[in-house]
């Protein structure tokens, strides 16, 4: 199986995992893969409206991987899981979560004490 398939199933099979860490290729073939199934389900909705509701039944699914996946992430990163909150704030929130998950791995050393 290709590496970025590996990396969008490892996802689903820790679907409740909000422990441990996931690095950032793991994390980036991950969304890219959800990207783009997410784009193909809007296309499929837009050309047969038929099947309507597999975009919103997939982006209800894939929510709690994509948060856990987001969670492990910070984790790796060196911070608390908690900083995904930080979406929620208007404008730069976003964007802030994006930085944060760009950032690059902490030695696992310093992953024994606590999470920022």
């Amino acid at each position: 199986m290709p590496f970025y398939l590996l990396a969008y199933v490892s996802a689903w099979q820790r679907y409740f995992d909000f422990t441990g860490r996931s690095t950032r290729k793991e994390f980036w073939l991950f969304f890219l893969l959800h990207f783009v199934v997410t784009v193909l389900f809007i296309a499929v909705d837009i050309s047969f409206p038929q099947f309507g509701w597999g975009d919103l039944i997939y982006g209800v699914v894939s929510f709690i991987p994509m948060v856990a996946i987001i969670v492990r992430r910070l984790h790796d990163s060196g911070r608390s899981g908690w900083w995904g909150w930080v979406f929620v704030v208007p404008v730069i929130g976003p964007f802030w979560l994006i930085y944060l998950l760009a950032l690059a791995s902490q030695d696992e050393q310093l992953q024994q004490g606590a999470l920022r």
